[in-house]
């Protein structure tokens, strides 16, 4: 997150004057890349700048900001689950700047249409939040942190756990010395459908169709992973009953 953020927030002409890590080798790798300094050491952090941004694990940040008390400007967190008011009483200035989208260090990736959602501590901080995702993509929404949580469970849904089932169907095949790799075809094609038509639209499948016989047989091919065969009967009840809205 850190990564992907600066990198952008350098390249539309934002100055970034320090790059902090707990492990200096990151900071130091970052800093690099954006002409800024690195540090492990909080003192050395700048204490006044126009944004302070926290992309560390949710459950880091309130005990992490605690640390930074003297560091005055707006404090950014980068969470869709975690609450806006986890810097209240610790700032006078605050919000979030949360992407929408799974980021990996490793792979670049263009963040001009990534909806960024955004929330700010007053009006006048909530405009600035704004501008500053508005300068790295074209899609900013104002989202305060209860529908941030509805957005980012409905993410969890769509990505997380999408990504599990693929993981598990990668494991089907390779216990049989079978390619992964034959499935990335109907990977493609299965989520741009979703785009194209709509995920209720683009459902298909034995559970769909009501091929009870097929679905006998796969299970069968499940007893040897309990958890997995649940995971197929529940899921596959699921989508019977979406047949029926």
């Amino acid at each position: 997150m850190a990564t992907h953020i600066s990198r952008h927030l350098y390249a539309q002409g934002h100055k970034i004057e320090c790059v902090w890590s707990r492990t200096p080798g990151p900071a130091r790798a970052l800093a690099g890349v954006v002409g800024a300094k690195a540090t492990s050491t909080v003192s050395e952090v700048p204490q006044k700048a126009d944004f302070y941004i926290l992309a560390i694990p949710d459950g880091a940040v309130a005990g992490m900001a605690t640390e930074f008390a003297d560091c005055q400007g707006i404090w950014l967190h980068t969470s869709g689950a975690l609450s806006m008011d986890v810097f209240k009483g610790l700032f006078p200035e605050y919000g979030v700047l949360y992407p929408l989208q799974t980021l990996s260090r490793a792979h670049p990736l263009p963040l001009g249409h990534i909806p960024f959602l955004v929330e700010g501590s007053s009006v006048e901080v909530s405009e600035k939040v704004h501008d500053l995702a508005s300068s790295i993509s074209e899609r900013v929404e104002a989202a305060d942190s209860p529908t941030r949580l509805i957005i980012h469970l409905a993410a969890v849904f769509a990505n997380n756990f999408s990504n599990h089932m693929v993981h598990i169907a990668h494991q089907i095949l390779k216990e049989q010395n079978l390619s992964v790799a034959m499935l990335d075809p109907l990977l493609e094609e299965t989520f741009q459908k979703i785009t194209r038509v709509g995920a209720r639209e683009a459902q298909t499948g034995p559970a769909f169709r009501d091929d009870h016989e097929t679905m006998k047989r796969h299970i069968e091919l499940l007893k040897n992973h309990p958890e997995w065969e649940k995971l197929y009967t529940f899921i596959s009840r699921e989508i019977e009953k979406s047949r029926e809205e």
